[in-house]
């Protein structure tokens, strides 16, 4: 491809590119829609568009090409005779068909390496003429006929045309009665043409009444082409190729019955409007859109047909796994008492990580001690001497079973039976579901619930991390509440208090030179000690009454519900995610229109 282009070409070859990104985005989707039948077929249509895009960008370095094609004795070659100025360019005569191979009217001679690539240097003709003189951007190929003794030798040289051109000129005999069948006839061949520059010629048109051609003829004409071909005509136009030739050689039975004539109109169509650069440029662009916006419609055709089906799915869906979860958080929530014990360490590590000053120490202390186990708490009871001692022991007993506590609430091994649950719920739901996939064209081995059941690796995983995130954020939330600055120093104060008061007298009298017993720091201290572990024994009282762990439970259990709602990765359902794509579809294909 040339590296100097002109600004137009770069800003065109940018659109294009962008085009080549949208159809790149609804194969992407097409792809991760592999259960859905009609993507497959939607697939291939973008793989060709793409093709048919990246030719378009290599035609940028060629002419413009106009192809004329027709149904046998419609007068193709005698219109390219008329255009060129030159009577016997193209061969015309009675005997059919009267075209042999692909005729190519071009300025420069030298100008068909492209040409032949495609073609094959024996399969074309290449024509000049001094009306061709002015052809600076356009290459016309009139083609043999598709209906005649011969077509299966032309048919294939026709189609190589259709398959390079940016302008399909296509002909007709006005006088054929059966013009229409021709019309359907050529459907196929119009249908092959990748672009939007369509033109419709009534050729003979003189051999016909003026008022009924205009009133009646082409008005119909027009409405038939349309429908047969499923596309809009940029134009029709009614002419009169033998008209403009030199030597027209009428048939004395069948002279002009009036001059009304476009001719002219398509002359200065292909010589003038064809033959800008600025056209050449702005129909590849406009093809290359047409590509993206046929894709897109046909996609949002098929789509559209099971639109209700798939919401009306992906509604039960949503229904369903909302059902599974809450059958496997319910599992969850019946398994909460293994977790009591390292809810209520975790919290009381938040706590300490807060608080500050004597209660501070204490709550850090029984952080330790709940790390140990209850056991070592029997050590600080009064009672039978025995179950002091069986107090050390019972809490190196208690130390693994503590840590693996915290380590299950942190980790959520254990969902084994959540997950169970969970499955066992969307295979009761699952069959319903499939049914109505079905009908909305999804391949039947969606019936198999084993292929769409979430991993049970990533489910796990993702409970787990639902779960562990929630119960976090609840202690956090219930620590921070219990470390306000107001409540830590009604706490402290009257633990401070004392202190204050009691190292007052100390430092007051020790100034003095006067030094105090041992027995006013002995009952210093227990004062101390009693304040200290009768304001803690009141914070457990609240911390009991607002950060239970039944509580932590409830609310981590809530949020954990709330969460797994929202989290689309809960259950990595492949249909879910496809039903999403075709569905994502639709609202892609609003770009083209």
């Amino acid at each position: 491809m040339k590296l100097n282009r002109n600004p137009a070409e770069i800003k065109v070859i940018s659109r294009i590119d962008g085009f080549k990104s949208d159809i790149d985005m609804l194969s992407s989707l097409l792809t991760g829609a592999s259960l859905w039948r009609p993507a497959t077929g939607l697939k291939k249509q973008c793989d060709a568009m793409l093709n048919w895009i990246n030719e378009l960008e290599e035609r940028f370095d060629r002419k413009l090409v106009v192809t004329l094609i027709g149904p046998c004795g419609s007068g193709k070659s005698t219109l390219l005779n008329a255009l060129a100025g030159v009577d016997d360019l193209s061969e015309t005569g009675i005997l059919r068909p009267t075209t042999q191979s692909l005729v190519v009217l071009s300025r420069d001679k030298n100008n068909i390496d492209s040409l032949v690539r495609h073609f094959g240097r024996e399969n074309f003709e290449i024509k000049s003429s001094h009306a061709a003189s002015s052809l600076e951007n356009v290459l016309m190929i009139d083609t043999p006929d598709i209906d005649s003794t011969q077509q299966e030798e032309h048919i294939p040289m026709v189609k190589k045309a259709i398959e390079i051109s940016d302008v399909l000129i296509c002909l007709f005999d006005a006088e054929n009665p059966k013009r229409r069948d021709y019309v359907d006839f050529m459907a196929p061949y119009v249908r092959m043409f990748n672009g939007e520059s369509v033109f419709g010629i009534i050729n003979k048109c003189d051999r016909m009444d003026e008022r009924e051609l205009k009133e009646l003829i082409v008005p119909q004409f027009v409405s038939y082409i349309e429908a047969a071909w499923e596309r809009s005509v940029n134009k029709v136009l009614c002419i009169s190729g033998r008209r403009h030739l030199h030597h027209p050689k009428w048939d004395q039975k069948a002279l002009p019955k009036h001059d009304f004539d476009q001719f002219e109109e398509l002359r200065r169509m292909i010589f003038g409007t064809f033959n800008t650069p600025g056209y050449v440029v702005n129909t590849r662009l406009e093809n290359a859109g047409s590509f993206r916006d046929y894709v897109f419609n046909e996609s949002k055709i098929e789509v559209e047909k099971d639109k209700e089906n798939l919401l009306i799915a992906g509604n039960h869906i949503k229904e369903m796994e909302s059902t599974a979860l809450s059958a496997a958080l319910s599992e969850l929530r019946r398994n909460e008492s293994a977790h009591l014990l390292g809810i209520n360490v975790m919290l009381y590590q938040k706590l300490a990580q807060q608080w500050l000053g004597p209660v501070g120490w204490l709550i850090a202390i029984w952080a330790r001690i709940l790390i140990f186990g209850f056991g070592i708490g029997a050590i600080f009871r009064f009672g039978n001497p025995i179950r002091q001692i069986w107090g050390i022991i019972s809490s190196l007993r208690h130390f693994k079973e503590s840590q693996a506590a915290v380590t299950d609430t942190k980790s959520g091994e254990k969902v084994d039976t959540a997950l169970r649950n969970y499955r066992l719920s969307i295979k009761q739901d699952w069959p319903g579901v499939a049914e109505m996939l079905v009908k909305a064209r999804f391949d039947h081995s969606v019936r198999k619930i084993e292929d769409i059941l979430p991993n049970e690796n990533i489910l796990g995983i993702d409970l787990t991390d639902i779960w562990r995130e929630s119960l976090n954020n609840t202690i956090e939330d219930a620590s921070k509440r219990l470390s306000g600055f107001m409540l830590q120093i009604l706490f402290n104060l009257p633990v401070v208090g004392i202190l204050g008061h009691a190292g007052w007298i100390t430092a007051h009298e020790y100034f003095r030179a006067t030094y105090l017993s041992s027995g006013f720091f002995l009952h210093a201290f227990l004062t101390i000690v009693i304040i200290l572990f009768l304001v803690f024994f009141i914070f457990q009282g609240c911390v009991r009454i607002f950060a239970s762990n039944e509580r932590i439970t409830n609310l981590a259990f809530e949020m954990m519900k709330q969460r797994a709602e929202q989290y689309q990765s809960v259950s990595m359902n492949p249909v879910k995610d496809q039903i999403s794509n075709i569905l994502a579809i639709a609202s892609l294909s609003q770009f083209s229109e």
